[in-house]
């Protein structure tokens, strides 16, 4: 048994992040700019699986001094990580913040005790109930933001602390319902910071790119509030370094090393297309299918194609549900085969047509149905153009295309299978 140091189901570590090296010296410039008096935040925008969430780890350990920033700068920040699940309304947001503040100033006594006005104003704040005070109150959004803001200016402002500001991270930001109004709390508290002269406390969001448009829908301006850092998929060497980064990892901490042919190290490059949860998930299936301590391209087709393998596992947490189960026409899917050599690319139906090789009404058919149901997109400006949703949902695609054409022929009937047997 050998340790894997491949992580597809959870955010990768700092020792393991790579490339980024732009938004992370732009996210350390914000940093000093807050630590000097001049807040800017940011929101990390990008498709699922390309990054944010290890990229937003990554920053929280610049900011809490356990790494130095790409320019050298040491940070100090009080970290608030806050989690989004279950928010429905922007009471919750306050009370998700609170609880996370509480949550920090409780870890040691000595701030505990620097902190001590704030600590004993959220030990009587009922911020999981319905009341913030103890008394018969019901809340008021505005005033429990206006209490938050005074705990968040005390802290920023406490020197015996020794913080240089307050760094709030927000994952899945795209996450809550419009109606919890997180554009308009984010636009209402940063004004009622500025008007207080607190200019250490930053935002920084992540989320899909739909994050803006929801931001939006409760504030028009609120997106003005941040910088936004888009995410492309990472370059193919930087693809290579995070694979030769885990296998360092891992050959630490095994008795025996495990190496990896040039072949090898190119189809994972490949498979991926620059995600990094695809390189860590078609990674850690290729560690588990090498029996030799060398990957090779056998151990990658066979960890990407096997059941369970990484093929398997991205499809049933990203793409499986709009490739087969809501699809039940093998010619509807060689469509999507065909967009998918276009990224997340406008394609002509003309195009289509003729790459596809399919008859023009099971064209008109397919892509009816594939727009009905949301699989496709439709060029609203152009007639008789179309994308895929996403470039990740291309790659997968691809990656089941090349794996299927250079597998063993012996195990190409299971995706044949899995396609014949789909809406069961």
């Amino acid at each position: 048994m050998r340790y894997n140091p491949f992580q597809p189901n959870k955010v990768v570590n700092s020792a393991m992040f790579v490339g980024r090296l732009d938004e992370i010296q732009k996210i350390e410039h914000y940093l000093f700019q807050a630590k000097s008096g001049n807040s800017q935040n940011f929101l990390i925008e990008g498709e699922r699986g390309i990054g944010k969430s290890s990229l937003l780890h990554y920053v929280s350990t610049i900011a809490t001094n356990r790494i130095p920033g790409p320019g050298g700068q040491k940070f100090n920040f009080l970290l608030l990580s806050i989690d989004m699940g279950g928010v429905t309304k922007q009471l919750d947001i306050v009370r998700s913040i609170a609880r996370e503040l509480k949550s920090c100033l409780s870890r040691t006594q000595e701030i505990r005790e620097n902190a001590k006005k704030v600590f004993d104003f959220l030990a009587n704040w009922e911020i999981l109930g319905v009341r913030y005070h103890k008394s018969s109150e019901t809340v008021d959004p505005d005033d429990a933001k206006d209490s938050l803001v005074d705990q968040l200016v005390e802290i920023s402002g406490n020197q015996s602390l020794g913080y240089d500001g307050v760094l709030i991270l927000i994952d899945e930001a795209d996450a809550p319902p419009i109606e919890a109004g997180l554009g308009e709390f984010l636009k209402s508290m940063t004004e009622r910071l500025t008007r207080r002269d607190c200019e250490n406390v930053i935002f920084g969001l992540a989320g899909l790119p739909t994050t803006i448009a929801k931001m939006r829908a409760t504030h028009e301006s609120s997106p003005r509030i941040f910088t936004i850092l888009h995410l492309e998929p990472l370059e193919s060497k930087e693809r290579k370094q995070a694979i030769r980064i885990g296998l360092r990892i891992a050959n630490e901490k095994n008795d025996r090393s495990t190496s990896i042919s040039d072949d090898g190290l190119e189809m994972l490059a490949d498979l991926s297309e620059g995600y990094p949860h695809f390189i860590q998930q078609f990674s850690y299936c290729a560690f588990e299918a090498d029996s030799d301590h060398n990957i090779d391209v056998d151990d990658v087709r066979t960890g990407a194609y096997d059941e369970n393998g990484a093929i398997d596992q991205l499809g049933k947490k990203y793409f499986s549900e709009a490739y087969f189960s809501k699809i039940n026409s093998d010619d509807y899917r060689k469509l999507l085969n065909v967009m998918a050599n276009h990224g997340d690319k406008w394609v002509s139906r003309k195009q289509l047509l003729h790459e596809s090789r399919l008859k023009e009404t099971t064209i008109n058919n397919a892509l009816s149905a594939l727009k009905q149901k949301a699989i496709i997109i439709v060029d609203e400006s152009r007639q008789g153009f179309y994308r895929l949703p996403t470039r990740s949902f291309a790659a997968w695609i691809n990656a089941i295309k090349s794996v299927g054409t250079e597998a063993d022929p012996a195990r190409l009937p299971r995706i044949t299978l899995f396609s014949e047997n789909d809406g069961r």
